[in-house]
């Protein structure tokens, strides 16, 4: 049978035409169904992301082994959709770790505070660049401080997690409970290195004082904020935003041997990680979801909105500067944008205190080379001789294994191997 084929809308003037016999049709048709099931053929499948589960629990089984954790949790999505969910290890002793095993997110919840900062500007309630003077107007520098400055990192502000008084306070009682005013008093009182939107230094007493400029604007407490704007709508049932050191069943217990004794820190008190209202917990899966939905799509946040979240605004800002413990300059490899973080194409969060440590990383589609989206969650808990010296600043071995199966499911577009 011959036909002439044209690649216009338009039939050629020459096509001739002869109605299929029955064998052909039913040939052409298996012929068809092949192509389409045959492994590689089908376009939709020569381009998707390899993800091999049974590798990736592999990888996940042989880390968890040669870096001692005492449990394990992982989760890896594709365009939203779960494709390798593991749990391994101990929640505490004789009891297994479970995927709906409890943990602290730390500063997972930075992200939803600078994603519900960016609804309110969506909404009128609070301008990004309007010194913060008109809400805290006692504050030093709150005349040339914005809510921009407080979420990228860029006020100046000095970290009172730096500050050695805080510090002991700290290890002498860790059940003690921190109030957003005794953690802005020490920051005001510390030494400040840098004018605002100078330099870049991590600070928690930047988003302390954040919270306070958000519950000023709207009249409501950052809690109830975070709620109606991130985990109501995004139904992250398991995502609970509490003040004491509580977690709900079934908990992860976390170890420390900060102190100098390898011990239960699951229940230390955990008010001086981020401000009241944000303090939460939660589960791979609620973590894994969120972010994915959060940095890896528009949707939840308008195009501008998460434009500005993802921005490398800063990549060639910053120095190294004397008496600044973090300041440097970003790169493309490492790094902020508003309460995120980036490593080339990827977006992250990677929270490390308290014997917990865990990492969430998306890779957004349109910076996927398979066009996909990939999120990629963990969290683990340590044995006592999985440091050597529990006293140094610590790795967080979350961190080290999301790289690992980032590289398994996109070897050519993983996160960078340093931070620097």
């Amino acid at each position: 049978m011959h036909t002439h084929i044209s690649t216009g809308s338009a039939a050629p003037t020459g096509l001739s035409y002869k109605p299929f016999s029955f064998t052909e049709l039913i040939f052409t048709l298996g012929l068809a169904l092949c192509l389409l099931l045959w492994p590689g053929i089908s376009a939709a499948k020569k381009n998707s992301t390899a993800v091999e589960p049974d590798r990736l629990k592999t990888v996940s089984e042989q880390f968890f082994d040669e870096r001692k954790l005492a449990s394990l949790l992982v989760q890896v999505r594709v365009n939203g959709e779960p494709v390798f969910s593991h749990a391994q290890g101990q929640a505490m002793p004789n009891v297994p770790a479970t995927k709906d095993g409890h943990f602290r997110n730390g500063a997972v919840a930075i992200a939803y505070m600078a994603a519900t900062l960016l609804k309110l500007a969506e909404q009128g309630l609070i301008n990004l660049d309007t010194p913060i003077i008109k809400w805290l107007p006692h504050l030093p520098y709150a005349d040339k401080v914005t809510p921009r400055m407080l979420s990228n990192m860029t006020s100046g502000y000095p970290d009172y997690v730096a500050d050695a008084g805080f510090i002991q306070a700290f290890y002498d009682d860790p059940f003690r409970n921190w109030t957003n005013a005794e953690r802005i008093k020490i920051s005001s009182e510390s030494t400040r290195v840098f004018e605002p939107g100078k330099n870049w230094d991590y600070s928690h007493a930047g988003y302390v004082i954040l919270a306070e400029v958000m519950e000023a604007a709207t009249n409501k407490p950052l809690k109830q904020l975070i709620q109606e704007n991130i985990l109501e709508p995004l139904s992250l049932k398991q995502t609970l935003s509490i003040d004491t050191p509580y977690i709900p069943d079934p908990v992860i217990h976390a170890y420390s041997a900060e102190r100098g004794i390898y011990e239960d820190a699951t229940f230390w008190n955990p008010s001086w990680t981020l401000p009241e209202g944000a303090v939460q917990v939660t589960t791979i899966d609620d973590m894994a979801r969120s972010f994915d939905t959060l940095v890896g799509k528009t949707g939840f946040l308008s195009e501008p909105m998460r434009r500005q979240m993802i921005a490398p605004t800063l990549v060639g800002f910053g120095a190294p500067l004397k008496g600044c413990r973090s300041c440097h300059t970003m790169s493309r490899n490492f790094y902020y944008g508003l309460g995120v973080f980036m490593s080339r194409d990827w977006i992250f969060q990677s929270p490390l205190f308290g014997g917990y440590s865990s990492m969430v990383a998306t890779l957004p589609a349109d910076r996927s080379p398979t066009g996909e989206r990939i999120t990629i969650a963990v969290a683990t808990t340590a044995q006592e001789d999985a440091f050597a010296d529990w006293t140094e600043d610590l790795q967080n071995l979350a961190d080290s294994l999301t790289r690992l199966i980032a590289v398994e499911i996109v070897p050519d577009n993983g996160l960078a191997p340093s931070r620097h």
